[in-house]
């Protein structure tokens, strides 16, 4: 049986007996969502002690890592459908995934969304569309994703720039111009920070990831073996340490934003800043993603269905005349605005 995202059961394959998961308790739900403490992690984890026993196996064709479950002997690769026997498996230890977001697109939905995305490709050559309707080997899988909460607290040193008209002697008796005074600032800037979501594993191409930036975490259920029923599960191989470096550089936008408003002025200079960051919590989650890939040319093309929003993503081929054609008659158009201005 494997679990249908259209009925939220489980359900046989063979006669569509199907059988309703209920739902979590209060108390699985609040443990699902409960943030852990980074640091505590940390110490767990260079301590050796046993957070998950997995048995792992190491795609030899893309070096993805996937989870075998006890009863599972054989599967193949979610990503390059490369052929994984339970000889190859070995154990680790692991964070314990504590929370999943179920898929909610079924194979027969995500074939659909597929089929609609390559008719919606515009500069993608007619043959194509005429002869791919399906994705080829389509699997669902829950990838690795970290976030992360933390409290930052930065001090810096710049400068507030005020602007003011002043006038133009070299442009005439009424010309103006903007000059700026520059005065010192410096102070103190808090920022928090909530969900950062990170992605456990280099698996999906970064051009084909933008689709896995959008989750509806609020759908987050604990991790039953009901839910996973059916579906492939990869081991994180960007570990907790490695995700929060991520998740740190991206904090920095948001902290220049905050220090630059607190500096105030017409414009602002930054020549220093120091970050202490505290307070770090994370969630270790798994993410429904549905993956295929398709041929044209006799050249293959890989594709990704985010497996909750029905987001597509993937590579395709482009046609060179159609691109030409885009490329003339954007030309036309210039050069008959031009004509009419100058007219």
């Amino acid at each position: 049986m494997a679990f249908d995202p259209g009925r939220c059961a489980l359900a046989c394959a063979a006669c569509g007996h199907a059988r309703l998961l209920p739902p979590p308790t209060a108390d699985a739900q609040a443990l699902a969502l409960h943030e852990q403490d980074y640091e505590d992690a940390l110490r767990r984890l260079a301590a050796r002690e046993p957070s998950l026993e997995a048995q792992v196996v190491d795609c030899p064709a893309c070096g993805a890592q996937t989870r075998f479950d006890g009863h599972v002997v054989g599967d193949h690769c979610a990503f390059c459908a490369t052929p994984l026997l339970l000889d190859q498996v070995h154990v680790e230890r692991l964070i314990q995934p504590q929370a999943l977001l179920p898929f909610a697109l079924d194979r027969n939905a995500a074939q659909q969304v597929f089929a609609r995305w390559v008719a919606s490709r515009w500069f993608a050559p007619n043959a194509l569309k005429r002869s791919v309707s399906q994705a080829d080997g389509i699997r669902g899988v829950y990838l690795p994703w970290w976030t992360y909460d933390a409290s930052t607290l930065t001090t810096y040193r710049g400068e507030r720039g005020v602007q003011r008209q002043v006038a133009d002697q070299r442009g005439g008796a009424n010309a103006r111009r903007t000059v700026v005074d520059w005065t010192p600032a410096a102070g103190a800037v808090p920022v928090g920070f909530d969900d950062i979501l990170v992605v456990g594993s280099p698996s999906i191409p970064a051009h084909l990831a933008r689709v896995l930036d959008r989750w509806n975490l609020a759908a987050l259920r604990p991790p039953a073996p009901d839910l996973l029923a059916g579906f492939s599960v990869e081991v994180y191989r960007h570990g907790l340490e490695q995700g929060f470096a991520e998740a740190r550089g991206r904090m920095q936008g948001a902290i220049d934003n905050a220090i630059r408003r607190d500096i105030g002025g017409d414009q602002q200079r930054i020549h220093g800043r120091q970050t202490v960051v505290d307070d770090i919590r994370f969630k270790h989650l798994l993410l429904p993603v549905w993956i295929g890939s398709y041929r044209f040319g006799g050249k293959p093309y890989r594709v990704v269905v985010n497996g909750q929003s029905g987001e597509v993503e993937g590579d395709r081929p482009f046609s060179a005349l159609k691109i030409a054609l885009a490329v003339v008659l954007a030309l036309v158009v210039l050069a008959l605005f031009a004509s009419m201005n100058s007219g």
